[in-house]
């Protein structure tokens, strides 16, 4: 538990509503993962109360704010100065603690978190063409990035066109240059014929369309208009997959929710406020941490380990308790239509490994109450690793390399032990192996001097409560 004294630093968001926030996810966990001595805490603040929430934190000593809807516009005129980049969108969601000025620095963190979340997809903006769905805030931090990332052609689509017209003449007199064009949402089709059939685009969605629980809803829902898309990114975060996302993904595009924008923009007001950059893999811990708020684990147990480590002998044993069983290796099999050492030698190991991803989202929405026994490297993939922890609980059965190998060194059906020392193999593999299964299991079970029955009696126990984690 976190110690609370005299020297520890507050940050926090300041909003209305704020009940539902997941920044002091992203804020708390950066703060005990680096055992920094500050908490963060969301403020309610009604906009006739901003002035005075903002003259009072200063005067409470805290360090930092954040701010979210609906004062990112009003605030801009309560700060000491302004970050050109908050300037420039006419937006504030960071404020920086201004010694010299009595107040705070007004910073927008919002785009810049975007681009440094499509980088991270490995996604550039320079020469594309984008359409920006909307004409909110969040559109204005968008159609700033995309002006400045040099996208060659910009497209803002909204209903009520005079707003998508003020955010593009904006932009064009700000940067000097005529890159961006509004039109009504309606005027979608004429995009069509301005570009060859050829063209694929990059589109933002940054309506509320789609957002929880009007998850069936998107702004539009013409798959001709799909077929266009090259890439989408969709600044909602819940529903983890909305429905722009699935339409864009049915084309043959690739598709990305807003999570990572969220999870980028308070990286980068955290490291304002600390003066320090917090790495990719801090990042990532944290990023894993969000998607588990979001995404609670069902009633499902998930069985993680080595081959030969027991996952399925233990699974066939609690399904005598109620459980459906699903071995996953026998799942793809069967949707594949080939054996699992028939996928390894006919398309390779890496496309075994998206076959596992596709087939843990399908469990997601289709498995409930059920044991699902997963082959050995299913977690070795991250993405894989986050899917498992939203399918259920995730029980690590631990063997040692002696275990294992009496085990297994009979079985010819293993792609991975065909070589000249398979021995030598599990000793490589359970080194690599062993961190990754840790980190994604919620429950650990040495597996060496425990029968099957006794491993499934303790994971029952566990389930229900008569017995705590541990080993």
């Amino acid at each position: 538990m976190m110690k609370i004294d005299g020297k520890t630093r507050v940050c926090g968001l300041i909003g209305d509503p704020v009940e539902h926030t997941l920044s002091p996810v992203i804020h708390n966990s950066l703060n005990e993962l680096l055992s920094y001595n500050s908490v963060y805490v969301p403020f309610h603040v009604e906009s006739s109360g901003l002035h005075e929430a903002i003259t009072g934190a200063y005067e409470l000593g805290i360090q930092g704010l954040n701010v979210t809807v609906p004062h990112k516009n009003a605030v801009c005129h309560m700060v000491t100065s302004l970050d050109p980049i908050a300037e420039g969108i006419g937006a504030v969601n960071t404020l920086v603690r201004d010694e010299e000025g009595h107040g705070y620095k007004g910073y927008n963190t919002d785009m810049p978190g975007l681009l440094r979340a499509i980088t991270s997809d490995g996604i550039t903006l320079a020469g594309e063409t984008v359409i920006i769905l909307g004409a909110g805030g969040a559109a204005k931090a968008v159609a700033y990035m995309c002006m400045k990332e040099q996208a060659d052609t910009i497209y803002i689509l909204n209903r009520t066109v005079e707003k998508a017209a003020a955010i593009a003449d904006h932009m064009n007199t700000l940067f000097g240059e005529n890159r961006m064009q509004a039109a009504s949402l309606e005027e979608y089709r004429n995009l069509f014929c301005e570009q060859p059939d050829t063209k694929k685009y990059v589109v933002f969605q940054c309506t509320s369309m789609g957002l929880c629980p009007r998850n069936d809803a998107a702004a539009i829902h013409d798959m001709d208009f799909y077929q266009q898309v090259k890439v989408g990114f969709d600044l909602i975060y819940n529903p983890a997959e909305t429905r722009f996302m699935k339409y864009v993904r049915s084309a043959g595009g690739q598709a990305y929710n807003g999570l990572k924008m969220l999870l980028y923009q308070g990286i980068i007001a955290y490291e304002l406020w600390n003066e320090c950059m917090i790495s990719e893999e801090l990042a990532e811990e944290v990023y894993d941490r969000l998607y588990e708020a979001i995404h609670p684990a069902s009633d499902n147990l998930v069985l993680i380990g080595f081959m030969g480590s027991g996952k399925t002998t233990v699974g066939q044993i609690l399904k005598k308790h109620g459980y459906s069983l699903i071995d996953t290796d026998d799942y793809i099999e069967q949707s594949e239509g080939m054996t699992i050492k028939e996928i390894f030698d006919t398309h390779g190991e890496a496309y075994f490994r998206e076959v596992e991803t596709r087939t843990l989202k399908e469990l997601i929405e289709t498995t409930h109450h059920a044991v699902i026994s997963t082959g050995g490297g299913m977690p070795l993939r991250r993405e894989n690793a986050r899917l498992l922890r939203e399918l259920g609980t995730v029980w690590y059965l631990r063997a040692g390399e002696e275990t294992i190998w009496n085990r297994v060194k009979k079985d010819t059906s293993r792609p991975l032990l065909q070589c000249e020392d398979p021995k030598g193999r599990i000793h490589e593999l359970m080194q690599e192996r062993e961190p990754i299964y840790k980190k994604a299991a919620r429950a650990e079970l040495k597996c060496d001097d425990r029968s099957p029955e006794a491993i499934a009696e303790r994971i029952l126990q566990v389930q229900s409560g008569r017995a705590e984690q541990h080993n």
